[in-house]
């Protein structure tokens, strides 16, 4: 598996000042190149991505961001170039390690309760937030996983063989079966 890149953009919690801070986060041709290649697209045209620190208290920031994108992936069936346009908003809570917001470590074998109202920071170990690994993760899981040029089609020869039930695991399992018997 290539190495995913990752865009230096890291911030200290303490630093982040109680009026915020906004990031642009635009990479250089060399590192889209370098996350197209990790991500096994063709191209990278395009990458903007716009987030807003929030400092919550001394130790928690909110980072609300919007990732703006222009990918280019082969085709899933005819392997022709399809563009996709990534446009994804998400918003990450960070607390430090020491903070009191930060979940406990768990005991082990201890019963792990889960309440779905309350929203759990991400820990930072070190104090730092690597605001381009976030954006990162926020791109990679927009791309479409099945990309299919407009009026893309399977042949039939390959949906005639996908309906061969002789070339079936289960119809070999059902000759075994039907010799035991």
């Amino acid at each position: 598996m290539k190495p995913i890149p990752t865009i230096a953009a890291p911030i200290l919690i303490d630093t982040v000042p109680a009026t915020g801070h906004h990031l642009r986060i635009t990479p250089a041709n060399a590192e889209r190149r370098a996350i197209a290649e990790a991500y096994g697209l063709k191209d990278v045209k395009a990458f903007v991505a716009d987030v807003d620190l929030i400092r919550e208290d001394r130790d928690t920031v909110l980072l609300e961001g919007h990732v703006v994108a222009t990918i280019v992936q082969a085709c899933v069936v005819s392997l022709e170039p399809v563009e996709q346009i990534i446009d994804e908003q998400f918003t990450v809570r960070i607390a430090a390690a020491d903070s009191p917001k930060a979940p406990k470590p768990d005991r082990p074998g201890a019963e792990v309760h889960v309440d779905p109202d309350v929203e759990v920071p991400e820990i930072s170990e070190d104090g730092r937030i690597n605001v381009g690994a976030l954006v990162l993760e926020y791109f990679a899981l927009a791309i479409d996983p099945y990309p299919r040029a407009a009026g893309a089609e399977v042949p039939d020869s390959f949906r005639d063989a996908a309906k061969d039930e002789s070339d079936s695991p289960f119809a070999a399992l059902s000759k075994i079966l039907e010799t035991d018997r």
